[in-house]
This record gives C-alpha cells, sequence and structure tokens, in this order.
C-alpha cells in the first residue's frame, strides 16, 4: 500500500469510525440516511455477539475456562442469553419489514411493466423504465406527441388490482404526473429528474 509524505498510510474516510457514518448524515439532516447507517452498524454489533455466543456454548469455552482455571468466567445464566435474543430480535424486526418492503415493491412493478407497456402502445410511446418505491410505481415514458392519458394508465392499474398504489409518470422534456392511489385524475409538476 502507499505511505504519504510522511510515512502515514492515506486516510480512509470513516472506515475504521463507524460511529461517524451515522453522525455525519444526522447533522446534514439525512435522517433516513442515518437510520439506515444506525442499523447497519447495529446489525454487524448484533451478528457479532450472536455468532460469539453460539461458537462458545458450542465449543464449552466456558467449561474450558474453569478446568484451565481461570475463575473470572461468570456463570451463564439465562439473563444473558436473553439479552443477546433481544438485541438480534431488535434488529431483525426491520431488517426483515425492509425486506418485505423491497419484495413488494419489486412485485408491484413486476406487474405494473406489462399493464404500461400495453397502455403506451397505444399511443406510441415505449416504456423507459419501470420501478416502485414504498408502493408508488414509477414508470418513465419516451414517445412523441400526442401523450397517452395519464388517466388512461391510473384507471389500467386500477382494473389489474393496484388500486392502492400511487402513481408517478415520468414523460420525455421533464413533465411528471401525479395520480394518488384509489384516485381518478392526475397532477402535472416540474420533474426533479430533467
Amino acid at each position: 500500500m502507499h505511505k504519504g509524505r510522511r510515512g502515514r498510510l492515506p486516510r480512509r474516510g470513516h472506515a475504521g469510525r463507524p460511529g461517524l457514518r451515522v453522525v455525519r448524515p444526522l447533522a446534514a439532516g439525512a435522517l433516513h440516511d442515518a437510520s439506515q447507517s444506525a442499523l447497519l452498524f447495529t446489525t454487524s454489533v448484533a451478528a457479532v455477539i450472536a455468532t460469539g455466543t453460539v461458537v462458545f456454548l458450542a465449543y464449552g469455552v466456558r467449561a474450558g475456562a474453569g478446568i484451565a482455571g481461570r475463575p473470572a468466567v461468570g456463570v451463564f445464566r439465562g439473563r444473558m442469553l436473553a439479552a443477546v435474543s433481544a438485541v438480534v430480535l431488535l434488529v431483525a424486526v426491520p431488517l426483515t419489514a425492509g425486506s418485505v418492503s423491497i419484495a413488494q415493491d419489486r412485485a408491484l412493478a413486476a406487474d405494473t411493466r406489462p399493464v404500461a407497456e400495453r397502455w403506451a402502445a397505444a399511443g406510441n410511446w415505449q416504456i423507459a423504465s419501470v420501478e416502485a418505491r414504498n408502493g408508488v410505481v414509477v414508470v418513465g415514458v419516451l414517445g412523441l406527441p400526442p401523450q397517452p392519458a395519464p388517466t388512461a394508465l391510473r384507471a389500467a392499474l386500477d382494473q389489474n388490482g393496484m388500486r392502492g398504489a400511487g402513481l408517478e409518470l415520468h414523460l420525455v422534456g421533464g413533465r411528471t404526473h401525479w395520480c394518488p392511489a384509489d384516485g381518478t385524475t392526475c397532477t402535472v409538476r416540474k420533474s426533479s429528474r430533467s
């Protein structure tokens, strides 16, 4: 590895200080990023503690320490196992919720694509992208005027069982149509993606 002018290794950001990965986004007002960083850090700590506990129990480290004459090893009590289990559950709940949310968004995007392609083909338009974020379908569309009616796509999604999903439709030229879930109308707003 290359050393700097004074023989020291170059700085690597916050790799050695994971707590700063939580504090910096928090200080910048990015609460979602800070919470995700905190979850990642807590997950790592919980994994190390849980794995260490299982390995030590499986290999009988406590019994071996007692045989070796190490009196400092305390008695393993149910409270210790409960504490380790609580930390693992504390991390498992948000990880499971996040995994379920991602799976639902992927399924929503997969269900939306054929409906959106049929809608776009009626006006000789093409679907550039389909994704879902937190139950909102985001569709990117390319084509020449006239544009197909966004309310027609909203109605098609409703007819195909996606009434509960919001629709964000990005058109060429930077216009975005927002069609709320359970609604029949769409509003136009300037796109932040242009």
